[in-house]
């Protein structure tokens, strides 16, 4: 298994890619104090930062940690930096798609698509397998961590890596530092011509699939949810890039749907050329308003 160091990442971009690992980094964590691990590590989904003992700001990452399959997923050099793994003890090897952390006497070794752990020379199995996401490689942070020594708990919405054996650290700071960084109530931003709140009523997506150039997907909720009040920000959103009369004939569409019992699907063509198609099954939860380029679809 080979090292992930400066002069290999030379030779080898597609390890780079793989690992993340010409990524800058602004701190390497020391985690050990008496040859004791004493330092926590939290983790946010969604959000390209990391804390260490509560500290903020925090480490930047240059990726987010995800979320699959209830667990949170974290860039391998990242999250290994993070538990205070150095670069020189975080190892890929290329044939066999296989990393390897190593803390003090401990180590965790993962291979991309298998739900198997080795701890040590103890195998262990996990109920996810490491994933391989935009050429980078994700490894699941609570079965790393335990490894390497750590407790792992999820704090409202925090994932919160401690000392095994140690009492649950205050992560009040964390929580004060990202509650003044949330974006307030009427900020917008540009998205592909589309003036979009930062807090948006709807969900709003872009879809991975260059092939189709999907613009913009806006997803209305029908339960448990104020749907004339997602018709209206989607009326917004469509009437920036379209104009206010094509943008309410598209949404008067997704209006009828105020119950799960119906079913939509009507297609319009955009001012230039885009497709618009607004779509919801019958019994479905959501109706779905997708923009696609003109000539994409």
């Amino acid at each position: 298994m080979k090292k992930i160091g400066v002069g290999f990442l030379t030779g080898c971009l597609t390890l780079a890619l793989a690992t993340g690992a010409l990524a800058e980094q602004k701190e390497q964590v020391n985690v050990y104090e008496n040859n004791n691990l004493v330092k926590s590590v939290v983790f946010i989904e969604g959000r390209g930062e990391y804390f260490v003992d509560g500290q903020t700001p925090g480490v930047k990452m240059d990726a987010a940690p995800y979320i699959s399959q209830d667990r949170t997923f974290v860039p391998v050099r990242f999250l290994g930096n993070a538990l205070g793994v150095t670069n020189e003890n975080i190892f890929w090897d290329t044939e066999t798609s296989k990393a390897k952390l190593v803390l003090g006497s401990r180590s965790a070794e993962l291979t991309i698509g298998k739900k198997e752990l080795l701890a040590g020379d103890q195998a262990k199995t996990m109920d996810v397998a490491p994933e391989l996401k935009n050429a980078r490689t994700y490894l699941p942070a609570r079965f790393v961590a335990e490894a390497l020594g750590y407790q792992v708990d999820f704090i409202d919405g925090l994932v919160v890596c401690y000392p095994e054996g140690t009492e649950k650290p205050d992560v009040s700071a964390v929580k004060q530092y990202l509650q003044e960084q949330q974006p307030q109530q009427g900020e917008t931003y540009n998205l592909n011509g589309f003036t979009v709140p930062v807090k948006p009523e709807t969900e709003i997506l872009i879809d991975d699939d260059k092939e189709n150039k999907v613009e913009i997907n806006l997803a209305i909720i029908v339960p448990n949810r104020d749907v004339q009040a997602q018709c209206d920000e989607a009326e917004e959103i469509l009437a920036s890039k379209f104009g206010s009369e094509f943008a309410k004939q598209v949404v008067d569409v997704a209006r009828t749907k105020t119950q799960q019992l119906a079913a939509l699907d009507k297609k319009f063509t955009g001012p230039n050329g885009e497709t618009i198609w607004v779509i919801s099954s019958y019994g479905g939860t959501r109706t779905s308003i997708t923009i696609w380029s003109k000539g994409a679809y």
